[in-house]
């Protein structure tokens, strides 16, 4: 069976990263996998998912305007004989921007998956079209809806009336998974040069007002001055350059390391004392549950996507959306260990219960069985 993922840019994000790494599993079970770039850039992770064995193609798709209709006619004309030509079984959409795409599958006779990632709302003018265009692909192109977490569910069933088939968002446990002593930890700080008596905050991350790694910064002013502290931040994007000027504004650019895309993330999360995230939404966040299955405390922003991850604050510590709240359980992580050590605990068998890339990618094998 022949599945093709039809992506934005393919960059080292969350879906993306997922659906390399869950590559070995489906071609495992007699899938070959195409992944189409349809962003005016190819991406940063093309690389990664030709290592996958993925058969990668660019087409980025035209801006639209009345000027270029014509352009995306014969778009969406080629593209049909694309499909045609690779003889594709399931169209898996990841890019809500695409969805002629999935006319153009009804058309050929193929089976459409669309994926919901995150937690957008529309505006009250919007919302009635982006309720008629779920609607209308569901019921007339026969298209499959997925969702990837508990949040992004109810957000599409209570707010657009949209039913979905609920895959959770997955880890790769043979990535990450918990030091097995202390030594690590200090091997690992050795390694990149991190003090072995300081109290390290990582984040992990494409750099936007979303993600809102602003807070962390300002949390890092209020912290600096009551406990040894470095953050390690790891992730790049747009706003980059002002969270770049913002720490060295509140005099905590020599407390912040700032290390761009890395691909071994475990490292660093092992090499780390805490892990926070503050993102005014999210999907579902991979990033926060590759830190819990590394059995390191994670600090989250009661928001949609990382609430989902901590119900009671037995596994973790789920706070309003504060910098001074956060630098106050900074602090409090520090000084009460014992009881960072049960949370972690609780975190990890939680995440390998609930997100494990064995169990969900099992559930989207079966989904493209299904429908296929």
């Amino acid at each position: 069976m022949k599945i093709l993922h039809l992506f934005n840019e393919i960059n080292f994000s969350g879906a993306e990263i997922m659906y390399a790494q869950a590559a070995p599993l489906l071609q495992g079970n007699g899938f070959e996998l195409i992944a189409v770039s349809t962003g005016t850039n190819e991406g940063n992770y093309v690389k990664q998912y030709q290592e996958a064995n993925y058969k990668i193609y660019h087409k980025p798709l035209p801006a639209f305007s009345l000027l270029s209709l014509h352009k995306l006619l014969y778009y969406y004309k080629d593209f049909y004989f694309f499909l045609k030509q690779e003889k594709i079984d399931v169209l898996h959409i990841h890019r809500s921007n695409l969805i002629v795409s999935a006319f153009i599958a009804k058309f050929a006779k193929i089976k459409c998956i669309k994926t919901q990632h995150n937690n957008f709302r529309n505006n009250w003018y919007s919302l009635p079209y982006a309720i008629a265009w779920r609607f209308i692909l569901r019921n007339l192109c026969q298209v499959t809806f997925q969702t990837i977490g508990e949040s992004v569910y109810d957000n599409e069933l209570n707010y657009y009336r949209n039913p979905s088939v609920r895959v959770n968002n997955w880890f790769d446990e043979k990535k990450f998974y918990p030091a097995p002593n202390i030594d690590e930890k200090s091997n690992l700080r050795k390694q990149h040069s991190i003090p072995q008596d300081a109290f390290v905050i990582v984040s992990t991350g494409s750099c936007s007002h979303v993600k809102n790694h602003h807070d962390i910064i300002k949390a890092l002013a209020l912290v600096k001055d009551k406990i040894n502290v470095l953050y390690l931040h790891l992730g790049q994007g747009k706003t980059g350059s002002e969270e770049k000027q913002l720490a060295l504004d509140l005099g905590v650019s020599e407390l912040t390391l700032f290390l761009g895309n890395k691909n071994n993330v475990r490292d660093y999360l092992v090499a780390a004392d805490i892990f926070v995230m503050t993102s005014k939404f999210e999907g579902l966040s991979i990033a926060a549950i590759e830190a819990m299955a590394c059995k390191l405390p994670c600090i989250l922003y009661n928001s949609p996507g990382l609430c989902d991850l901590i119900k009671n604050n037995d596994n973790g510590y789920l706070i309003k959306p504060d910098y001074h709240l956060l630098a106050d359980t900074i602090i409090n992580v520090r000084k009460y260990p014992d009881e960072v050590v049960k949370k972690t605990n609780h975190a990890y068998e939680y995440v390998k219960n609930e997100y494990s890339i064995l169990n969900n990618v099992k559930k989207i094998i079966k989904l493209y069985k299904f429908i296929g």
